[in-house]
Formats: structure tokens, sequence, C-alpha cells
């Protein structure tokens, strides 16, 4: 096909065209980029991490604007806010633990009083959903605010007035609002991970730097080849350097090989560390943080350890590297003292701009993605662990559309990422090429002028190379740290949480109970926006057996939970022994004390596994003996495997009752001081249950022993009953103490009989 020169003409004005197009549209979106930068980079704006985080992100913002920057995760601590995120209190009881004198207060005309302080917190709702905001200043016409998910805005009053309450808090410093700075949050803090690889990592980096000198040698055979060899017809030379060359090529190949060898096993090491002290971590921290937290975002926060090791173990040593090469290029270009240095910087330049004005609206969008990301590990997980309930109510529709939302939500934010990463890549690497063109131009035209030979510009080119293709790659590892940055604040939220360890430092050692409780005005809330328990007062005699009973939801299992020390009461004291619970440690209190929860949970594993989970191996006949006490034996010999019969994952090859007399033989195996025993047989039919709850009476005699129950046949006999109603103690004593008070407990017993008599 032979095309004239209108056609070529016209395919030239229209290829002019489009990719004129492209370069307006990147400039625009460069241009937008700039004006985001500008507007949260120079303001300083904290985003939120998470839906919830939106107050303690105005809270630090506006610690921020005081000048004592605050870590946003420590002001999330203050909050009791739970998976709710922060209520007004909340807001208020953080403030003022930071030092600030804080109020609320309510504009009806939802009209920005004038002289108000600022900045202030701002109530919105958003959706369905509560919202906080940071108002800087106003005007008759304008709101300056800081969005903690989106950033520093100027928006219309009108539209302001419209998602505002009404509701906002003051925050004014007092002269205790001290400098608290915020912990190492960046790659940093994982560095030191490299300390116990220095051996590897040096051997790794020698090796790097003789492969780059082996590729500058490359340059110089070029030079060589073209200006010595081929100019004076050296055949001979030709070929002993060329054979020579063959020899620095294979070693090249070879150490290369190895260099990538070591980076792996540097890797998988490194990986191992991360993810085990992560997991080390979290299995330590309090119950609390645990409240506040979704199983599929702790998951997806692991696997922000790869993220980190790539940078750690590949990137690290890629900047060692290439920050050299960078050195030598330079030296090597200079040093052949040629015009064309000033074409090879110009583009360094610009495509260093350009990475200062993306930088930070791509770490917006990398956070936005693993926000994104966590919500849709935390939708799969919960839906995987109740697919049970979603079979039996036929809602798998229900559960895919609601799994739906959540994971086109992640892949949008993941593809706009991916997109914004593509045209910031594009706009690169046509700086590159632009300034690749300027130095063939201007070489070739030094050629043409004759200062210049062509094998010293092939040299340069290909020195250039050893000069821009690491600062190249420098600028590319922009995307790669940042995406490891948002991975090590992410990880580092965790890691800066207290260990329960680290808390019981200087606490009493608890090597034996006597089982004296004694509880005095306790209240306590597992957030901020509710009390479970109200001004609870009790005694409990060592040795003496006692039931919880009550409505659902009134308070008998936080209580219990409390006095295992999963939660700290916020009001009020819990004495054992005479010591108070706060000042003994977790681990060793724990340990004397035999709980049974009201979910009964088994791991993957064998029957023997189960019932010695704490304990290693353990007695074999130690072990039967709690399985015969408990009336688990009954079953477990009537199986194949006996003890070694796998009981699935959370133990779903077992009913309620197996379940609950494995985890009653669990307890007994410890010999505990105490027993706490929450709704403990209540999956067991009335003649089992009547057999299990004598045996653990005879068990439990001289041992303190708390039974929380709904069947009130099987407490009856208990020394002393506590009727919770509405999480406050409502009547206390005796079964027929109780009965003859016809309060509550009567109510209840009546009911229930009256259940059975029409069963």
């Amino acid at each position: 096909m032979i095309l004239t020169n209108n056609t070529l003409f016209l395919l030239f004005f229209q290829a002019v065209i489009f990719f004129s197009h492209i370069f307006k549209k990147l400039l625009l979106i460069t241009k937008k980029n700039y004006k985001n930068y500008r507007e949260v980079y120079m303001k300083n704006i904290i985003l939120q991490k998470t839906r919830e985080d939106c107050g303690a992100a105005c809270i630090a913002n506006i610690c921020r604007h005081y000048g004592k920057p605050i870590d946003i995760d420590k002001i999330r601590r203050l909050f009791q806010g739970g998976k709710r995120g922060a209520s007004g209190l909340g807001i208020i009881h953080a403030a003022e633990t930071l030092g600030f004198s804080c109020r609320g207060a309510l504009s009806e005309s939802k009209e920005i009083p004038k002289n108000i302080p600022m900045p202030f917190i701002a109530h919105a709702v958003r959706g369905s959903d509560n919202h906080y905001l940071v108002v800087y200043k106003s005007d008759s016409n304008y709101v300056y605010l800081a969005d903690p998910s989106e950033g520093y805005k100027k928006i219309n009053t009108e539209v302001f007035q419209k998602n505002w309450t009404g509701a906002f808090f003051i925050l004014l410093p007092q002269p205790d609002f001290s400098e608290k700075s915020a912990s190492s949050k960046g790659l940093t803090r994982f560095l030191p991970i490299l300390r116990s690889h220095k051996k590897i990592c040096a051997e790794i980096l020698i090796a790097s730097i003789i492969l780059s000198f082996l590729g500058i040698i490359s340059a110089f055979y070029f030079r060589f080849l073209i200006d010595e060899v081929l100019s004076s017809n050296l055949r001979e030379t030709l070929t002993g350097f060329s054979v020579g060359f063959l020899g620095v090529i294979i070693f090249r190949s070879l150490l290369g090989l190895a260099r990538n060898q070591l980076l792996m096993s540097m890797s998988y090491k490194i990986d191992t560390v991360l993810v085990y002290r992560y997991f080390e971590h979290v299995l330590h921290l309090p119950m609390r943080f645990f409240t506040g937290k979704k199983t599929g975002e702790l998951v997806a926060r692991m696997n922000d350890t790869v993220t980190i090791r790539q940078v750690i173990s590949a990137t690290a040593l890629t900047v060692v590297l290439d920050s050299l090469m960078l050195i030598f290029g330079a030296i090597f270009l200079i040093s052949l003292g040629s015009n064309l240095l000033v074409a090879a910087l110009v583009p360094v330049v610009v495509s260093s701009v350009l990475v200062w004005l993306y930088a930070r609206p791509y770490q917006k969008m990398i956070r936005a993605r693993a926000s994104a990301e966590a919500e849709k590990h935390s939708c799969i997980v919960e839906s995987l662990n109740g697919i049970a309930t979603i079979k039996a109510l036929g809602a798998e529709s229900k559960a895919l559309e609601r799994a739906e939302f959540k994971i086109v939500s992640a892949i949008r934010k993941g593809i706009k990422l991916a997109s914004f990463s593509n045209y910031q890549n594009s706009l690169q690497n046509f700086i590159g090429r632009c300034g690749t063109l300027a130095i063939y131009w201007l070489g070739s035209l030094n050629i043409l002028n004759g200062s210049m030979s062509l094998g010293q510009l092939i040299s340069f080119v290909i020195l250039s190379g050893y000069f821009l293709d690491p600062l190249a790659r420098l600028l590319t590892l922009q995307p790669q740290l940042q995406e490891a940055y948002v991975a090590a604040e992410r990880l580092a939220e965790i890691f800066d949480e207290e260990t329960e360890e680290n808390l019981d430092k200087g606490k009493i050692e608890s090597n034996g109970l006597a089982g004296k409780i004694d509880i005095k005005n306790l209240s306590f809330g597992y957030d901020s926006h509710s009390k479970n328990l109200k001004n609870i007062n009790l005694s409990i005699n060592p040795g003496e057996r006692v039931a919880f009973v009550g409505a659902s939801g009134s308070g008998k299992t936080t209580l219990a939970k409390l006095l295992m020390k999963f939660y700290s009461a916020q009001e009020g004291d819990i004495f054992v022994d005479d010591i108070n619970l706060k000042d003994l440690k977790n681990d060793s209190y724990r340990k004397q004390i035999g709980y049974v929860p009201q979910d009964i949970l088994l791991f993957s594993g064998t029957i023997a596994e189960n019932i010695n989970w704490s304990s290693g191996n353990g007695d074999y006949r130690r072990m039967m003996a709690a399985a015969e006490v408990s009336g688990a034996a009954s079953f477990i010999e009537s199986m194949p495997d006996r003890y070694n019969t796998l009981v699935g994952e959370q133990g779903t090859t077992l009913s309620g009752g197996e379940r609950q007399r494995i985890a009653i033989a669990r307890i007994l195996l410890h010999n505990p001081s105490m027993l706490i025993l929450d709704e403990a047989t209540s999956a067991l039919d009335g003649i089992s249950e009547a057999e299990v709850l004598n045996t653990l009476k005879e068990i439990g005699a001289g041992r303190t022993s708390i039974i929380i129950a709904h069947r009130l046949s099987s407490i009856k006999d208990c020394d002393k009953i506590f009727v919770f109603d509405k999480g406050e103690i409502a009547e206390a004593g005796t079964h027929a103490d109780l009965l003859e008070k016809y309060g509550v407990y009567s109510r209840l017993w009546e009911t229930q009989n009256m259940e059975e008599v029409v069963a």
C-alpha cells in the first residue's frame, strides 16, 4: 500500500490533534491536583482513617491548629466510642482529657453565632450517618471547613446549613494543654528489622554496586568499539575485546541471579517477622480494643505487612543503589563536559515537580482504597461466619447485595487510584522521552558541528541512562513509598495500642484466690452512648455459690466480663480478696478462674486439643477425668476416633450441648479457684443439665461460683441470687426470700413455671 504525501500529512495532523487532546487533559488533571494539594497540604488537614474516625480527626486538626500535634489514634482511644464512632459526650470527654475546655451548644436557626471562637467542631448529618466537621472561618456567602473524609474546602453557606444539625462544640486550650507529639508512624519504625539481616544486606549491596560498575563499563566498550576499533578496522582487537566482554556479561548474569536469590531469602524472613509480630501484638491487646474493631479490618491490616516488606526488602536497597548510581552517573556525565547535560537535567526538574504535585492526592486515594478494602474484608468475613444464619433465612441474595456494595466500592477506589497513577506515569514517560529526544537532537548537532564523535554520543546516551534511569526509578517509587507509608500508618495504629503485658507492669501477681468479691458503686458502658451497668453494689463471700439472673440485656454477662478483667470499670471499684481488681495482673488472675462464656468457641483440631488448649499436651488421664466430670466422655467414647475426632472450624461438627460439655471439661482441667459460668448449660436438656450442675456443685465446693442463667430452676439452691433489671440490681437474696418479696424474681419464676406447665 502506497501512502501519498497528502495521506501522510492527514495522518500526522490527526495524530497531533489526538496527542494534544490527551496532553491537555493531563495538564487539567495536574492543575486540579495542585489545587487540591495546595488546599489540603498547606492547611495540614488530618484525614480520617475509617468511617468512625471523623470525631477523632476533628480534634486532631484542632490540636494541630493550636500547634500541638497529637496522634489521631491516641485521640480515638479517649472516645470509648466502640464501633459506632464518637458521640457528643465522647468528644467532650476526649477534648477535656487533652487539656481543652469544651462545651456543646445548639444554634436553632442554624446561623453561625457571631464572635464564636474558631475553629470549632460542627455536627452534621451525611445520609443516615452522623458526621463531624471543623469550621475555620465563615462569611456571608461561604463556610471554610475541614471535612475529615475529603479535606479542606470552601462551601456555600446554604449547603453547609442544609447538612448541619445546628449542634457544635467549642474547644479552647487550657493552661494544662501540653504538647504531645505523635509517635513515629512512617516506614522508619520498621527499618530496624534490617539490622538483624546486616550480612545479607551487605552482600546484596556489594553485588548491586558491582553490577552497576559492570554496566557503566559497557558504555566505554561501545565508545571504544565505534571510535577506535571500527574507525581503524582492528579485526583482531574486536574479537578479543568482544570475547572478554562476553565473560563480563556471563559474570554479570550469574551475579544478578545470586543477588535476586538473596533478596527473596531476605523478603521471606522479613515477611515472617512482620506477620508474627503483628499477630502476637494483636493477641495481647486488651478486650476493649476488639470492641471497636472489625475482624475483617484486622485481617486486611495483616496484608499491609506485604506492602511494607516489599519496600523494606527491595525498595530500601534500591534507593541506596540508585542513589549511588545517580551520583556516579552524574560524575561521569560532568566529566564529559558536554552541553547535553542541560538536556538531561531539565526532565529531572520537571518530573520532580510533577511528583510533588501528585503526592498528597495520591496518599489520600491510597487511604480511601485501604479503608474500602477493610470494609470489604469485614463484610465477607462476617457473612462467612454467619453462613448458617444466612442459609436458614434464605438470605443469600441479601448477603450478596450487601457485600456487592462493599466490593464494588473497593474496586472503584482501586481503579481510581490506578487511573490516577497511570496519568502520572504517562506524564513522566512523556517528559522522559522528550528529554531523550533532546539528547539525541543536540548530540547529533554536536556531531555535525564536529564537537563530538559518534562514540562519545553513544557513550553519553548509555551513561545518561545510569543517571536518568536511577532517577526515574526513584521518582516512580513515589506510589510504592506512599502506599507503604499508608500501610505503615495503619500497622503502627495497631502497634501503638498498649498490650495487657505493658499495662500489667507493677501490678500484683495472683497466686491463689480465696474468692471474696466486693463491688462498690460500679457503672460501666461499652461506649459513651449508654450505660450497661449502673451503680452496682454486691458482696460475695469465699466459697459461696451465687447466681445472676434477669432478662436478656440486663447486664449479667457484662458484669461477668468485668470480673474477668476483659474491661475496666469506668466508675466504682471491684475488689477481689480485698485487692482492687485493677491492681491485679490480667494473666495470673485469669488463670485462677474457670470461665465458660455464653458463646462457646472451639478451635479447628481434635477434641483432645481443644480440652488441652491452654495446657499443652497435658496429662491424658486428667483430660479424660475432666471429660468424665463434664459429661463429655459419654458422647466422645461413642465416636470412632474418640478424643482424636476433628471438631471442624469453630466446632461446627458438634452440637451446642456437646460444645458446652467440652468447654466445661476445658476449665476443669485447670482446677480453678473460682468459677464463672455464663449460660454454661443452656444447650443441655433438663436431665443432662441437672447432672452437670450437680457435678459442678460438688467440684465447686469451697470455691466461689458465679452462675448466670435464664432457667431459674437450675439456680434455686444457690446461696445468693442477684436479680438484674436494666443494668441495675433490682433484688438480692435466696430463692425463698425472693419469692416472698413478690418482685421481679417472683414474676420470672411464675412465668417460667407456667411455660413448663403449658409445655
